[in-house]
């Protein structure tokens, strides 16, 4: 353990000292799940549900998709309006919208969720058992807790050699001083001095990293220096910046064959996917392995492209 890390866990016990309000006085003890999406067709829905039932409430929002997100979130909500809320941020920007997000919940947990997130429920690896833990730490104190989730790459049957991803703060208890801000081209979490920071290294979720449309894949590349462009002033849209970067770096400006060119480079060490390794499948993902929505073409040891069918719809209805 660090110096800083020690330091750290000392003054979380600011909270249960009095200095700063403890959890407790804060929010009833619970899980807001919160799912800030953009293009996210692919697994959303699969998203969602997984985790519908072992949390206290889910917060949707979209972040101007021009795919069919909105229209599955709006159907989820409507489907389960006691655990699902559909939030219209507006044209927020994507760092003002979680922060939005965070002030809209309602439990002491909060769990960021991202729509490409898929939950194990069954087995020692479930959320349930993830959510028990937290159950157990004390009330008195502040927690922001890292995660990591088994990472998919191409198509559900493969990953990458890192087989899992680097953990990220993605569950912590509430606090009026927790908020996001922009570092660089991506989010980053502001946790106070007053939290004990915690890496859990169970892999109780997976995270179909690229398991995605090849239109997807490109906007998710280009997502970062999109951001970038657009803070330096450049009034440009997500696919008009793709596809100027396409035709910078892939060669062409047509989406789907600069995908297909993408798929060939960017998958090429790509592994098969291990139980041993990684563990069993979600099981709400079972059924797609049998008609799985993107399956990569190997010839000879190669990636030679990668099939798209169509996207994956869950069977399971959670009990809401």
């Amino acid at each position: 353990m660090t110096l800083r890390t020690s330091a750290r866990n000392l003054l979380s016990y600011a909270a249960w000292a009095g200095v700063v309000p403890p959890p407790s006085t804060l929010r009833p003890h619970g899980v807001s799940a919160m799912t800030l999406v953009k293009n996210e067709e692919d697994w959303v829905e699969t998203s969602v549900l997984s985790v519908l039932d072992y949390v206290d409430e889910v917060l949707v929002a979209d972040n101007d998709s021009i795919d069919s997100t909105l229209q599955i979130l709006k159907r989820l909500a409507a489907s389960y309006p006691r655990k699902i809320r559909l939030l219209d941020l507006g044209n927020l920007d994507f760092v003002p919208a979680i922060n939005a997000m965070i002030g809209e919940t309602r439990y002491r947990w909060l769990l960021r969720w991202h729509g490409d997130f898929v939950a194990r429920t069954s087995g020692n690896l479930s959320v349930q058992k993830l959510f028990e833990h937290i159950g157990r730490l004390s009330a008195a104190r502040h927690y922001c807790i890292a995660l990591a989730g088994v990472a998919l790459d191409g198509d559900l049957e493969h990953q990458f050699e890192d087989r899992v991803d680097d953990p990220e703060n993605f569950l912590y208890t509430y606090s009026p001083w927790l908020h996001y801000r922009l570092a660089g081209r991506w989010e980053e979490l502001h946790v106070p001095w007053f939290y004990a920071k915690l890496t859990w290294e169970d892999l109780h979720y997976f995270h179909l990293r690229s398991v995605k449309s090849g239109e997807r894949l490109l906007q998710k590349v280009y997502q970062g220096r999109w951001f970038q462009a657009r803070g330096s002033g450049r009034n440009i849209s997500l696919a008009e910046f793709v596809r100027e970067r396409a035709l910078e770096e892939l060669g062409t400006a047509d989406i789907p064959e600069a995908a297909k060119r993408f798929v060939v480079e960017h998958f090429r060490h790509v592994v098969p996917f291990s139980q041993e390794l990684c563990g069993e499948y979600p099981d709400i993902l079972v059924p797609a392995l049998g008609h799985p929505p993107f399956r990569l073409t190997i010839e000879d040891g190669r990636v030679v492209g990668r099939v798209e069918l169509d996207r994956f719809r869950p069977a399971v209805q959670p009990r809401g």
